[in-house]
């Protein structure tokens, strides 16, 4: 009934659970690190642009840099991605006759994505004191794979109506009104969680309504990265790990939640006791 996606969402989970344990050193941005640099790797060189390939080293030394943007000061890590779309665009500006426009915005707005998709999850660690910070980073990681198993569990077992997405034909309304209760259901639970074990007061409802907005951005997360893929003309995004595809075929939702989650919890952070 499972496809490889569950059986890979559970494997990077369990294999998750040491860095949960050492998240409040320095192995966190470490492993965010290679992992922001490798899925922008993926989607550069997948594409085939020349610009976007003559862009490779100051993207994946962005990409590198960002999960350690919350040991610096708050001004630095969103003036250097300025500095990095500055210099994207001055580069299309100095080779002008022969450089394309839209290869450069497609390889910058890739690489601003992945990036601090993956890079926020370090800051939400670093920055929700008294345990909260692991919580937001577990919640992330397991609010992603809720929805993508649900969703895929329900579309197979219920799923009778197409949800009529040509980017992914074979994804159903079942499929996606099931992630998104399993995840309300999950977050609901991780706010009772806080209040009994993590000694945090957490409303339930808004938790819910969270768990609804991360299943939406998972599933859109899934569907931009299959857009690209089948604007490219390929299955997956390397052969990174064989069966499996690339890095970024892997944490294709996880980019989506994470901002969203780190957010959401910044807005509740007054009202968590």
């Amino acid at each position: 009934m499972f496809d490889k996606k569950f059986f890979a969402g559970a494997a990077y989970f369990l294999l998750a659970l040491p860095l949960f344990h050492y998240s409040h050193t320095a192995a966190l941005p470490i492993v965010l690190a290679l992992i922001a640099a490798r899925c922008v790797y993926e989607a550069l060189w997948v594409s085939g642009y020349p610009e976007a390939r003559a862009m490779l080293p100051a993207s994946l030394a962005l990409a590198a840099a960002t999960p350690f943007f919350a040991h610096l000061p708050a001004p630095v890590g969103p003036l250097l991605c300025y500095l990095y779309l500055m210099l994207a665009l001055l580069r299309y500006l100095l080779h002008y006759r022969e450089a394309n426009l839209l290869q450069t915005l497609y390889a910058a707005s890739m690489t601003l994505a992945l990036s601090q998709g993956i890079g926020v999850a370090a800051r939400a660690r670093l920055l929700f004191g008294g345990g909260l910070g692991l919580w937001v980073l577990v919640l992330t990681f397991v609010g992603t794979w809720a929805s993508d198993v649900a969703a895929q569990f329900s579309g197979k077992l219920f799923g009778r109506h197409k949800l009529g997405t040509p980017v992914s034909p074979n994804k159903t309304v079942e499929g996606c009104v099931g992630a998104l209760a399993v995840t309300a259901l999950v977050f609901a639970a991780a706010a009772w969680l806080l209040q009994s074990r993590g000694g945090h007061t957490v409303p339930l409802l808004p938790m819910a309504g969270l768990g609804l907005l991360v299943s939406v951005a998972a599933q859109l997360g899934d569907l931009l990265a299959s857009a690209v893929k089948r604007q490219f003309g390929i299955k997956d995004f390397s052969n990174l790990i064989p069966g499996h595809g690339g890095m970024y075929d892997r944490f294709d939702s996880f980019v989506a939640v994470a901002p969203l989650v780190y957010l959401a919890f910044r807005l509740m952070e007054g009202s968590l006791i």
